[in-house]
């Protein structure tokens, strides 16, 4: 779509539109990028698994799944039943 196009189904002016642009792309890239501790918390958990076998990755993100819910379960019961008390 053209900014011609833009300014004229809206009625605003062309510098008000690339503001609203501008903005909109300051909000995607904060929403796009991370923060740092985000960031490496992320290379961290990627080189911990690094120089793992996919079958022993796999086995442990199955173990930790399943833990989870057990979890979950016991806790909450389980879900559209009631929690005995």
């Amino acid at each position: 779509m053209s900014l011609r196009r833009i300014m004229r189904q809206t009625g605003l002016p062309p510098e008000v539109l690339l503001d609203l642009a501008l903005e909109m792309l300051d909000i995607a890239s904060r929403k796009l990028s991370p923060s740092p501790i985000k960031r490496q918390a992320v290379g961290l958990g990627a080189a911990r698994w690094r120089n793992v076998a996919p079958e022993e990755r796999s086995e442990a993100l199955r173990r930790a799944a399943q833990a989870r819910w057990a979890k979950q379960r016991s806790v909450g019961g389980e879900p559209g039943k009631p929690s005995k008390k």
